[in-house]
Formats: C-alpha cells, sequence, structure tokens
C-alpha cells in the first residue's frame, strides 16, 4: 500500500486503528503508550500523506470517514498480514520450519482439525499450526488474500482457482442437555420439538434454512428462545438449559459433560471439504496436513453419536 511511491507508516496506521477501536484519541494514546498529541500528531501525518481525512472532527468526537472507513479495513488486513509474517520469523528463529494457518468453522475446528493437528504434529513437530475459527465466508475471503493456509467448512463452497476436497460426511443433531425429558429418545424430528425452546442460527445459514424447512413441511411453529451467530455460543445456551439447538455433529469429548446428541430426523446432511488455493503445488507441510486430516475424518464417526 503506498502514496505518490511512499509506503505509509505502519505506526500512523496503528494510531489510526486504535482511535477507531477505542473512540477517542485518549483512550487510544493510553493503548499504545503514547501521549495524547503524539497520536493526534500521528494520525494528522497519515492525513496529510493520504491526502483525505480519516476522521472527521465533530465538537470533540473524531467521526470516521466513508473514505476513512475504507483505508482502515484494509489497514487491519495489512497489519494482520504482518504481524504473520512476525510469527513465522519468531518461529524460523527458535528453529522451526514456519507456520502453517487453519480456518475452520467452529464443529471441524473442535473436532477434525484438533485431532489432525496432533497427529501433523507428531509427523511434522517443527511446524507451528495456527487455527482460527472462521465462517465459511470470511474463509473464502482470507484465502486468496494469503491470511490462511487451508479452509474447512460444508460445502458448497465456491469461488475461483480454490482446490477443493470433500474429507467428512455428517448429519446434523439435536443438542440437548443430559437431563432434558426428551434425552432418553434416540432420534427427535419437528414433532417432539415443537412445544420445546429452541437455539437456532440466523436465519441465512444453511443449517437454519433446512431446519425451517423440516418445521413447514411438518406444519409446525417454532417456539425460538435464542437466535445465535456463534456454535460455540450455542453450546454454552444448551449446556445452561436455554434450549435445544439442532447444529453440526461434534465429537462426544468436544461437548460440555452434560450436553448429548441426538439423530435429528429428516436427515439434514452435510459434506465438509478441505480447500486451498489452486495455484500450483501445495506445500509439504499443507499436503502432510491434508493426510493427517484424511486419516483422522476416517475414524470421526465413531467418535460422534450414531
Amino acid at each position: 500500500m503506498a502514496i505518490n511511491n511512499r509506503p505509509l507508516d505502519l505506526l500512523q496506521l496503528r494510531a489510526a486503528l486504535a482511535v477507531r477501536e477505542a473512540g477517542t484519541v485518549t483512550r487510544a494514546a493510553t493503548h499504545l503508550g503514547l501521549s495524547q498529541p503524539a497520536v493526534s500528531r500521528l494520525i494528522a501525518a497519515l492525513e496529510a500523506e493520504l491526502g483525505f481525512l480519516v476522521f472527521e472532527r465533530l465538537a470533540k468526537r473524531m467521526v470516521l470517514s466513508e473514505r476513512g472507513r475504507q483505508i482502515l479495513d484494509e489497514s487491519e488486513a495489512a497489519m494482520r498480514s504482518m504481524a504473520r509474517v512476525r510469527a513465522v520469523a519468531g518461529e524460523l528463529r527458535r528453529g522451526n520450519h514456519g507456520l502453517l494457518r487453519i480456518g475452520a468453522i467452529a464443529p471441524l475446528a473442535l473436532g477434525l482439525v484438533t485431532r489432525a493437528v496432533a497427529a501433523h504434529r507428531r509427523a511434522w513437530p517443527k511446524v507451528t499450526i495456527d487455527v482460527e475459527v472462521r465462517g465459511r465466508q470470511a474463509q473464502l475471503e482470507e484465502l486468496p488474500a494469503g491470511r490462511i493456509d487451508i479452509g474447512l467448512a460444508a460445502m458448497p463452497i465456491v469461488g475461483t482457482a480454490l482446490r477443493v476436497e470433500p474429507i467428512l460426511e455428517a448429519d446434523a443433531v439435536c443438542l440437548l442437555p443430559a437431563d432434558h425429558s426428551l434425552a432418553h429418545r434416540a432420534v427427535l424430528g419437528p414433532s417432539d420439538l415443537a412445544e420445546e425452546a429452541l437455539v437456532v442460527g440466523r436465519p441465512d445459514s444453511i443449517i437454519r434454512q433446512r431446519f425451517d424447512d423440516a418445521f413447514r413441511q411438518a406444519g409446525l411453529v417454532q417456539q425460538v428462545a435464542a437466535i445465535v451467530d456463534s456454535t460455540s455460543v450455542g453450546i454454552a445456551m444448551v449446556a445452561l438449559g436455554t434450549g435445544i439447538a439442532v447444529t453440526h455433529a461434534f465429537p462426544k469429548d468436544a461437548l460440555p459433560a452434560n450436553v448429548v446428541q441426538r439423530r435429528f430426523r429428516p436427515r439434514i446432511s452435510f459434506t465438509y471439504a478441505m480447500f486451498t488455493q489452486d495455484d500450483g503445488p501445495r506445500s509439504a507441510a499443507v499436503t502432510q496436513f491434508g493426510t493427517a486430516l484424511r486419516t483422522v475424518a476416517r475414524t470421526a464417526r465413531r467418535a460422534m453419536t450414531g
């Protein structure tokens, strides 16, 4: 990123990002360990370099301008990339062979990925693996930008120049407290859940849409207690007795002790896949992790409630 062929100063960008995050120059200065005038000078210098205002001054407030929002969104991504460069450099200084960056939806991160990381570690002890829980769309944005090396999510996975490899098929399940009156049932359907409080995903999620379809086809109405966009939050709510969730399957040992999963019918099936950039041969680390992932996937069904 450059203006008039001059690279932007990283400290100036950090100052602007800190003000956006903190809301005021004073709080940003405290966060950065700088004086308030120093932060103000950094932002003024950045705006002079850019040729437009990043923040509009309204009374005593700093309000992000539209162009400022766009440049800081790009800057935030660049700063994350720089942080990863520093992390890789640190690993290399310590004698490690590099950093493998993986993005995964929560059910895969807590299940397949943790087991694959352990297997990969035994084969490649000099590689550090950075696992980030990310939604499918975020992964599709971060992969071409070079912020992750491998993505793991439910299909369909659509994008240009992607190599997509299905690794596991699994059905959605009901999660409910172990002491719930329905916990003794092996299979649950819309008629069983119609009078129960439900913890559901956002309306645009695939699993929510298919769950809604099952209720519509049964002519039933849901009793929604909570809507979440985080699988971990949904599990926590189930554990606290807020309601029953229909979600991706988890290995038993990845769930709280007081949460059980039961089959949901009609089936909501998913195919999970690993995807990478299709821009040449995969690195040895990516190839090896793929091997570990496939090995773990072959035994995954035995770790899930059947």
